[in-house]
């Protein structure tokens, strides 16, 4: 059986971090070399408003939402060909406060616990869900019910598209939209990325994270039926 799996992140509110966390993060997402943005320091950066700053704003907030130190999950979407191949079936379970995270993390342990001898399918799990399952896990004390699979190069485990189609070279990696328009597969919603997440949740249109994260589990099963036989 096939297993797919895809989450959705969101990041931490950088004014409520402490001191050392908020200058950590700051150095990486705003004042490394080459960063674009206007010269601005942390501190005026925490007294700005929300609608202050909005360059170094975004930068902080796509830094923090792709890092697990620094992030929430709000959404992990799974999906099964258990009936047969071609045959997914989805679940999704999503948070609607912070405070939820922790449960949408049981939920998962629960689901994945007999699936020891599964095929795990994601794009870019080995280096975005895994880590962010796992050390969101750990931070919230979270227990797992079994091992995922982080060996590289093992598609019989693991069939990590991303990875796999990039010969896992991380420099080759194409996203998983771009491959679907390649091959001529619809994306659902179609006009949706994961930078939009972000202000869905702010909003409070959970439904519609949801939605895009079960998406991106049915658009990573198509390709996986269309790249698989070609890695065997």
């Amino acid at each position: 059986m096939n297993f797919v799996v895809d989450i959705e992140t969101i990041p931490r509110d950088l004014r409520g971090e402490p001191r050392k966390i908020q200058e950590y993060v700051w150095e990486r997402a705003v004042r490394r070399p080459g960063a674009p943005g206007p010269e601005l320091s942390l501190d005026d950066y925490l007294a700005a408003g929300e609608g202050a700053a909005v360059g170094a704003r975004q930068q902080v907030e796509r830094y923090m939402a792709l890092r697990p130190e620094f992030g929430h999950v709000v959404c992990v979407g799974m999906g099964h060909d258990a009936r047969g191949r071609g045959e997914l079936e989805t679940k999704a379970f999503t948070a609607r406060v912070v405070a939820e995270e922790r449960r949408v993390l049981e939920e998962f342990w629960e689901v994945v616990r007999p699936g020891r001898d599964w095929r795990w399918v994601t794009s870019n799990g080995l280096a975005f869900a895994w880590p962010f399952l796992l050390r969101r896990s750990i931070y919230l004390g979270v227990p797992p019910t079994i091992g995922l699979p982080t060996r590289p190069f093992a598609l019989d485990s693991h069939f990590d598209l991303m990875r796999a189609l990039s010969n896992w070279e991380r420099a080759d990696a194409v996203r998983l939209e771009i491959v679907a328009e390649l091959l001529g597969l619809a994306k659902s919603p179609p006009d949706m990325d994961g930078s939009q997440v972000f202000g869905l949740w702010k909003s409070g249109r959970h439904e519609q994270i949801e939605a895009y994260c079960l998406g991106d589990v049915r658009l990573t099963y198509d390709l996986f039926l269309r790249v698989e036989p070609y890695f065997r």
